[in-house]
């Protein structure tokens, strides 16, 4: 069986790979098993077991011939989402890696940092009149981003395919009770996964950050929060209040980041905005 990982940018088709060949049962092995993650939490060291189909090859020659599982990388990028290679794969599992509003944030930075080789700052302001001298103003540049780029609605499930949620991975329980879903049986990963979890906090946390605020200001709760000074973090709350309330707060009239949940209810009262 040739178990297909058609993913978007951002490490995730490789860490999905590395659980497949290293603990999934029966699925060949790779000849050179070590790996280890990169400063910025990939883990594409990991020798393949089959060639990465990559970018739409013309062709793609490779001889399976174990009766054991193989898992293949589909990597065309995050702006190619074409069934392509299910002519070279025709009688393959396809297991597609989606994402969702709440996830994008995740794969938005991954894309830039892990895929580009950039910083955030550095992507979102290029080719721009609009300087972002201060604070508040690159808050907004990165939340008008998480907004309003069209890869925000790329990757999403398709009930023809079978699929992990990016939201799937944050979890161990949930990810292998997701590869259970698939009938993918697997030994304990959890270190594999602990240590990919630990290595991607920079990408995971501001969007746990920023859930943890929401539900705080949904139950009335006030919480000190003028400790979340990174302006990324700061943004992807912005994000998921105008996800949870639709509502965009005003960037120019609350320049200042709020001290306590308490402030972002009463900006909300104040505009009339049912929280």
């Amino acid at each position: 069986m040739i178990y297909c990982i058609w993913y978007p940018s951002g490490g995730f088709g490789h860490f999905v790979n590395a659980v497949l060949t290293l603990h999934g049962r029966d699925f060949v092995r790779p000849k050179t098993p070590s790996y280890h993650f990169s400063k910025k939490g990939d883990s594409h060291n990991l020798q393949l077991v089959a060639p990465k189909y990559f970018q739409n090859p013309k062709s793609y020659d490779f001889n399976f011939e174990s009766q054991n599982h193989y898992s293949v990388l589909i990597d065309n990028g995050i702006n190619d989402e074409s069934t392509e290679f299910l002519k070279f794969f025709p009688e393959s599992t396809v297991i597609k890696i989606c994402y969702t509003d709440c996830t994008w944030p995740i794969v938005a930075q991954t894309m830039i940092e892990k895929a580009m080789g950039k910083e955030m700052f550095q992507e979102i302001t290029r080719d721009d009149t609009w300087i972002c001298d201060s604070t508040w103003s690159l808050r907004e540049k990165y939340f008008l981003f998480l907004r309003d780029h069209e890869l925000r609605h790329a990757w999403r499930i398709n009930r023809d395919y079978n699929y992990i949620d990016v939201d799937d991975l944050l979890s161990y329980n949930q990810f292998t009770q997701c590869l259970d879903t698939l009938g993918i049986e697997t030994d304990n990963f959890q270190p594999l996964w602990t240590q990919w979890n630990q290595v991607n906090q920079k990408y995971i946390s501001p969007c746990a950050v920023a859930k943890q605020v929401i539900d705080v200001v949904k139950n009335k709760v006030e919480t000190n929060i003028e400790h979340i000074t990174d302006i990324w973090t700061q943004s992807v709350i912005y994000y998921y209040i105008w996800l949870e309330f639709k509502f965009e707060v005003p960037h120019n009239d609350y320049s200042e980041w709020f001290t306590n949940t308490k402030e972002i209810a009463i900006m909300l009262d104040k505009h009339g905005v049912d929280n």
